[in-house]
């Protein structure tokens, strides 16, 4: 058993702005099975970085497919078996488990990458690969499985307008390929999350497991650095292990639940559960759970419930710190149908509008490089996916109120107000 600690990078983080990589990375280069998996960003020297310089907020890693591959979900950019983020997962097989690599493998990430500092850092994704190439192990196959099924976007939006206490809840059913035993599992879940859970419909719709999401205490760096450029999401989520397995037969239905916070918009989250599970027979009656599942969290000190944090529109003043919007600066602008802002590079145009209630508006994308709009603060989740050059997004206010957007991608320089009366 060895462990490989491999890297990708540099990767030059400042401004405040995001990146996304995707690019291939080194695998381990030996035949065996990952037994354990740890991704973190560090610098030059090895050395972690902190949150308050900049933050992973999410990471997978995609082996190449093989020809013929037909699971479920299947993407064409290979088979996702690690992720982490903000939660810090790691994956951590049963003993006598492993997920199968060969020397030839192609890895590739996709990553998102926060700068919450002005001055640009270099900084590294490292990543340690426990492979075991003495003895044979049973072998595991990954599946990325979300609330929100299988379309082109891993996120979605939760509108928020219900009555206190309210839960937004997404499902998602999906058929096992063939028989077998559920054997570890573990997930990503964004701000304002409740819970995630995998049940067995033809048992009752009996729980098998869970991925709760568990919040940091309220001096954690994820409450405590600024600028706020997102809603933060759990600092740990429980995982699942078995030895003996959850057996689950081919062909049958499983039911992934994502539960959030419903009274509150929550933009972009995600629902995300990694399975893992070792091919073999099952029985055909509903067999009692196994006796040695655990669920387990890394944290004792922390909040069960989702706290409420306003993400605020962030400016950069004269001597490069960053400040809280409080009020906008800019005067408001009554547009008239057909409302229009246009998107340029140096920001939105014009920046403070004021609008009736129900009227559409339309951001117009003029420049170059890629925008979009957020949502940050208001009475009803709004925004754009990511455009540019000329294209265009129209959405229509309905609820009466202040609405605060930005442009993700450049957070403290593209900021809009909407006024709705």
């Amino acid at each position: 058993m060895k462990t490989h600690t491999l890297r990708s990078g540099p990767y030059a983080m400042g401004g405040f702005h995001v990146r996304f990589p995707r690019v291939e990375v080194p695998a381990p280069r030996v035949d065996g099975h990952i037994v354990r998996m740890h991704a973190r960003l560090v610098d030059a020297r090895g050395r972690r970085v902190s949150i308050r310089d900049v933050m992973l907020h999410h990471l997978v890693f995609r082996r190449r497919w093989r020809p013929g591959n037909k699971l479920p979900c299947r993407s064409h950019r290979g088979e996702a078996f690690y992720g982490t983020g903000e939660e810090n997962q790691r994956l951590d097989l049963p003993p006598g488990y492993g997920y199968r690599i060969t020397r030839g493998d192609r890895w590739r990430i996709t990553a998102m990458l926060m700068s919450h500092r002005l001055k640009v850092r270099k900084v590294y994704i490292q990543y340690r690969v426990t492979v075991d190439t003495s003895r044979d192990l049973t072998p595991v196959r990954a599946f990325w499985v979300r609330a929100n099924g299988c379309g082109p976007s891993i996120s979605y939006p939760v509108p928020g307008g219900g009555p206190p206490g309210s839960i937004d809840l997404r499902r998602f059913t999906w058929r096992m390929p063939y028989a077998g035993r559920i054997v570890a599992a573990s997930g990503h879940l964004h701000g304002g999350a409740k819970d995630m859970w995998l049940s067995q419909p033809r048992c009752g719709n009996r729980r098998l497991l869970h991925a709760r999401p568990y919040y940091a205490p309220p001096d954690h760096p994820y409450y405590t650095a600024r600028p706020i450029l997102h809603e933060p999401g759990p600092f740990d989520t429980s995982a699942f292990r078995s030895r003996t397995g959850i057996p689950v037969r081919r062909g049958e239905r499983l039911r992934l639940t994502g539960a959030y916070d419903g009274q509150l918009p929550h933009t972009r989250v995600m629902s995300i559960m990694h399975v893992y599970v070792a091919r073999g027979p099952a029985p055909r009656a509903c067999a009692p759970l196994p006796a040695d599942r655990r669920q387990t969290r890394r944290y004792e000190r922390y909040r069960p419930d989702p706290p409420q944090v306003r993400v605020p529109l962030n400016r950069l003043d004269e001597r490069g710190r960053t400040y809280e919007v409080l009020e906008p600066p800019w005067p408001a602008r009554r547009l008239r149908r057909p409302a229009t802002v246009a998107v340029r590079d140096g920001g939105f145009s014009p920046p403070h509008v004021s609008l009736r209630a129900g009227s559409r508006l339309t951001w117009r994308f003029t420049g170059a490089a890629r925008h979009n709009v957020l949502f940050a603060n208001g009475p009803s989740l709004v925004g754009s996916p990511t455009l540019r050059r000329g294209q265009k997004h129209t959405t229509r206010f309905r609820v009466p109120g202040r609405y605060e957007l930005f442009c993700y991608l450049h957070p403290v320089t593209m900021h809009q107000v909407v006024d709705v009366s």
